[in-house]
């Protein structure tokens, strides 16, 4: 029997302009210990500078109440 697969989302990156948020790429964590990226845009429109990099996490973040 052949182990599936699977990859989990661990980090996610963000390009900010003006109010807009713009999800850019999802980078993946897979089970036999590769990493990948998942680009949502052409990686050639932006630059690096320009991208904040945040956690990714499946539970909103908390609020102060």
């Amino acid at each position: 029997m052949v182990k599936r697969k699977t990859g989990l989302p661990f980090q996610e990156g963000y390009l900010f302009k003006g109010t807009s948020e713009i999800h850019i790429f999802t980078d993946y964590r897979w089970n036999h210990g590769k990493v990948t990226r998942r680009w949502l845009v052409d990686p050639e429109t932006i630059t690096a500078e320009d991208i904040v990099t945040h956690p990714f996490s499946v539970s909103p973040p908390p609020t102060d109440d």
